[in-house]
C-alpha cells in the first residue's frame, strides 16, 4: 500500500515538474519548484498548507534519524544517548542554515561515491549461500565500487576536472555507471578464486 501511494505521488511530481517550466528557473531545486506550481495553483492557503505538511514529513524523518543514529553510536563511542541527540540535532540545525541548493551541491558527490558499495552489497548479500565464504566474493566487488564511485564522486564534484583523462573513458562513465564494469569482472575473479579455495578446503578434509 506504501509503495502505491509513493509511486502515485511521484508520478504527481513528474507531472509537476513538467508542467512548472514556464513559472520557474530551470536550474531551480525541488523545493522552490514545488513551492511556485502550488503558489501560482491555490495562492497563499496552498502555500501554507504545503509548508506545514513539509514540517511535518520532515519532522517526523528528522525525529526518526536522529534517535537511530544516536542509539547506534551510543553503543560504540563512550557518549550517552542525549549527548548524542543533542550534539547531532545541533549540527544539523547548524548544517540545515546552509540551505537546500548549497546541501545538494554538497550531498550528491557524496551520495554518488557511496552508492555503488551499497548496491553492491544489498545484491550480493542476497546470494551469501552460493559461496563457501561471501566475505571473499563481497569484500572485494565494495572495494572496487567503493573506489570507482569516488571517481565518480569526484567527477560529480568541484573537482572533476582533477581526474585523469582515461577515467572520462571508461565504460559507461557517462551515465555515471563506471563502477559497474569493474565491479562485475572482480566478482568473476573472487567467484573463482571462492571455487578454488573450497575445493582446496574439500581436499585437504580427505
Amino acid at each position: 500500500m506504501a509503495g502505491v501511494g509513493l509511486t502515485l505521488l511521484y508520478l504527481a511530481l513528474f507531472r509537476l515538474g513538467s508542467d512548472s517550466a514556464t513559472l520557474v528557473d530551470q536550474s531551480a531545486n525541488g523545493a522552490a519548484i514545488l513551492h511556485a506550481y502550488v503558489q501560482h495553483t491555490f495562492g497563499g492557503a496552498g502555500s501554507f498548507l504545503l509548508a506545514a505538511l513539509i514540517f511535518i514529513a520532515c519532522l517526523v524523518t528528522a525525529v526518526g534519524l536522529t534517535c537511530a543514529c544516536a542509539e547506534f553510536f551510543a553503543q560504540y563511542i563512550p557518549l550517552s544517548y542525549r549527548t548524542l541527540v543533542f550534539i547531532l540535532g545541533g549540527f544539523s540545525m547548524v548544517v540545515s542554515n546552509l540551505g537546500l541548493s548549497h546541501l545538494i551541491q554538497i550531498s550528491i558527490p557524496v551520495l554518488t561515491a557511496i552508492y555503488p558499495p551499497c548496491i553492491a552489497l544489498v545484491v550480493l548479500s542476497f546470494t551469501r549461500s552460493w559461496w563457501h565464504n561471501s566475505t571473499r566474493i563481497i569484500a572485494p566487488a565494495m572495494f572496487i565500487s567503493l573506489l570507482f564511485g569516488i571517481l565518480d564522486g569526484i567527477k560529480a564534484s568541484a573537482f572533476g576536472d582533477v581526474l585523469p583523462a582515461w577515467s572520462q573513458r571508461l565504460p559507461l562513465a557517462e551515465q555515471g555507471l563506471a563502477w559497474l564494469m569493474p565491479t562485475v569482472v572482480m566478482v568473476i575473479l573472487a567467484i573463482i578464486w571462492d571455487r578454488a579455495a573450497g575445493r582446496q578446503v574439500a581436499s585437504s578434509a580427505h
